[in-house]
């Protein structure tokens, strides 16, 4: 499927056929399938790899309500992937990895501004490691912050609010109940597994 401008960075690749997969960033199996796709399927459809030009993948964010601040990493990613396109992946692999300091039980005494907080230090720290930082750490730590505010109204969103109703609105058009859930141009194929290994996306690929 296609993408608003807005979420260009959510698509690795450019084949003409595209694997959209949704993701909920607090969810161990989405984690999971993460690690494999960037060890096993990234390095083929992207530049140089055997699928160049064949396959496009596209990430779905897609938080499920029961995880309660799952909301608050979809901002974060949004916000981040718009300003850093190049270092989406690399920002998408970082929340998933610590993703179970955010577990509804041990997430229980935060509040959203903490959540926030600890979500741009994460980035921030991220952009330091890729020499992305000119001048103070702290002004890019505000900037990332500011955007994360709610300012549009009392009960309104922030400035990820429009992309992230796109993201629910397309996920819950397609039925999509569970993460992750695999979509090959337009239809679920629900032979995509967290459980993949090279050679499982091989075998699929080919």
């Amino acid at each position: 499927m296609s993408l608003p401008k807005s979420l260009s960075f959510l698509r690795q690749g450019t084949g003409e056929q595209v694997l959209d997969i949704y993701l909920d960033p607090l969810c161990p199996f989405s984690a999971k399938i993460t690690k494999s796709i960037t060890t096993n399927l990234l390095p083929l459809i992207t530049k140089g790899g055997k699928y160049e030009g064949k396959l496009s993948l596209v990430t779905r964010i897609y938080p499920q309500p029961f995880h309660y601040f799952a909301v608050f990493h979809t901002e974060a990613l949004i916000i981040f992937g718009k300003l850093y396109h190049d270092l989406f992946w690399e920002y998408l692999t970082a929340i998933f990895d610590s993703q179970n300091e955010y577990f509804n039980q041990s997430s229980s005494q935060l509040t959203p501004s903490q959540t926030r907080d600890k979500l741009v230090e994460l980035a921030t720290d991220l952009l330091e490691q890729n020499k992305k930082i000119n001048g103070p750490k702290s002004k890019v730590f505000g900037e990332i912050r500011d955007k994360l505010e709610v300012k549009s109204s009392p009960n309104g969103g922030n400035e990820a609010t429009d992309d992230f109703k796109y993201l629910l609105k397309v996920g819950r058009q397609n039925g999509i109940q569970v993460t992750p859930s695999a979509i090959l141009n337009g239809l679920k194929d629900d032979s995509v597994s967290s459980s993949w290994g090279k050679e499982e996306w091989e075998k699929w690929l080919s």
